[in-house]
């Protein structure tokens, strides 16, 4: 009998005889009286000597084992404790660090279309699981039916709401209860919303609870962020975005916030659905973009907006989310990328090659729009954005927590790549590298109500895993340090990965040009 062993230079050794390995194993031999306590392990993966990191404190523990058997963690222990059999995968993890997989809590990768591609790309960068932030009555209905299969080599979908609530199904409030109640029958895990008025967002806010669904998604323009943060939403996405909860943080709060309710509706929110998809892609692409071309008052209001900025204000802000129990998904890549939209560091990233060429040159005009745009309102953009990282950081320091998340597959941001640059903008905003692991393993776990499972490397947990070739309590940019990934209690090697992201290259370079990538809001 023969098992694989792999490597810490991430080569694949050829099949190895028993015996050769038995010698190996020898050398580990513990005492007399550590033998009689020794586990043996069968049938299943062991990752030996490797360093686990524990994501509740960042403590490291070395030459530790790590079994999983049925999908499973069986056991974590000192590797001298644990004695693979010859039916194990034995994986050598001498000088490598474990975490749980990454969670993306914030991702579309369940789009119309094949999103084969997209989820491949965020397997081979970790991501072993997904909040997915736009549904259907279909999507619940095969998901109940147990036909919501997902491709090969594909991350986890953690939780799905139903049709996103929008002006289109809840444009009064009535409806938006009577849609909240459709979406519990259907089996939503949460309620979704883009864009609404006041009224109703409040009406499907106060339903929602009364159905045990958390709220989550937009604010809408002239909602107040800390009284629906009173009244129980559960998360905000896009920190706001745009100007929807900063606007709480300026002194001039009432006049702005009546301003912007008041300012021509942009997004698809307002708009039948045969409405918005003859709406140009610009809208969905890039909301920001679209709102400065199409209202010449809007950067002017953001600008008076950033110049009154208070941090007490802010702070106040923070306090309530923090008693209310809101959380936040910031997905700074995503307003990076909708703020700065002719960034060179867009334009010139390498992992391009993994988007068809239809969609590369379709972002290229977006940012080339940005270069149009009046000097002035660029500016403005950029202050946006570093004011956004500013109040991230504000949020951190005030105990509001933080989701990871990227909306990957929108303008510039490639599935998977993105959510480690999501990564290196939290740590911009303020959170250690502790804080931004959290933020995509024990944290996700813990607001969906699924730590008991996941979120940490210990026996009984779920067997989602990355092992890392460097330390990620160091630095954050270790976490893109990925040595293998572990989905379902599979091992995917470095060159598996290698190999999942040729397969993505190699389609996107064969895509007909016609055929462009659909997006979501």
């Amino acid at each position: 009998m023969s098992i694989q062993v792999f490597r810490p230079a991430g080569k694949r050794v050829t099949t190895v005889r028993i015996a050769a390995v038995a010698v190996a194993f020898a050398l580990l031999i513990p005492s007399k009286a550590a033998r009689a306590q020794t586990t043996s392990a069968t049938g299943g993966l062991v990752i030996r000597n490797v360093t686990v990191v524990d994501t509740n404190t960042g403590k490291r523990s070395p030459n530790m084992s790590v079994v999983v058997e049925g999908g499973k963690i069986t056991k974590v222990a000192s590797s001298r404790s644990i004695k693979a059999e010859s039916s194990m995968q034995v994986v050598d993890g001498h000088g490598k660090y474990i975490v749980p997989g990454f969670w993306n809590m914030h991702s579309h990768a369940l789009n119309p279309g094949d999103q084969t591609d997209q989820l491949n790309l965020m397997l081979a960068n970790g991501i072993t699981g997904f909040r997915q932030m736009s549904g259907s009555p279909e999507l619940l209905k095969m998901r109940k039916d147990g036909k919501l299969i997902l491709p090969p080599d594909s991350p986890e979908v953690l939780v799905m709401p139903g049709q996103i609530l929008t002006f289109a199904n809840a444009a009064t409030p009535q409806a938006a209860v009577a849609e909240v109640q459709r979406q519990k029958q259907e089996g939503a895990d949460f309620i979704k919303t883009i864009n609404l008025s006041g009224p109703s967002f409040e009406a499907a806010l106060l339903e929602a609870n009364r159905q045990g669904l958390p709220y989550a998604g937009h604010l809408s323009g002239g909602v107040d962020a800390v009284k629906m943060s009173e009244l129980g939403m559960r998360a905000i996405e896009h920190l706001g975005p745009t100007e929807t909860l900063l606007v709480s943080c300026s002194t001039d709060e009432a006049a702005l916030r009546k301003e912007f309710a008041n300012a021509p509706n942009r997004t698809l929110g307002a708009l039948a659905p045969d409405a918005a998809a003859r709406l140009s892609r610009v809208l969905v692409t890039n909301p920001v973009l679209a709102a400065v071309l199409a209202d010449p008052t809007f950067a002017p209001k953001l600008q008076r907006m950033i110049d009154t900025y208070s941090e007490t204000k802010c702070r106040a802000v923070a306090a309530v989310f923090v008693a209310h129990d809101t959380w936040q998904a910031p997905t700074l890549i995503r307003l990076k990328a909708m703020e700065l939209g002719d960034d060179p560091s867009f334009r010139n990233n390498p992992d391009l090659k993994y988007e068809p060429a239809e969609t590369r040159q379709f972002w290229d005009s977006l940012g080339d729009k940005f270069a149009t745009l009046p000097a002035a309102t660029q500016e403005t953009l950029k202050q946006l954005f570093a004011l956004q990282l500013r109040v991230t950081k504000l949020f951190e320091q005030s105990g509001v927590k933080i989701l990871a998340g990227d909306d990957g597959g929108a303008g510039w941001l490639v599935p998977g790549f993105c959510f480690h640059q999501e990564f290196e903008l939290l740590a911009e905003g303020g959170l250690s590298p502790l804080r931004v692991l959290q933020s995509t393993t024990i944290d996700g776990a813990k607001f969906l109500g699924l730590q008991t499972a996941n979120g940490t490397v210990e026996g009984g947990k779920n067997a989602n895993l990355v092992l890392l070739d460097e330390d990620p309590i160091k630095s954050v940019s270790n976490l893109n340090k990925i040595y293998g990934v572990v989905r379902a209690g599979k091992f995917y090697s470095r060159a598996d990965l290698d190999a999942l992201l040729m397969r993505v290259e190699d389609r996107a370079a064969a895509t007909p040009q016609h055929q462009p990538k659909p997006t979501t809001p």
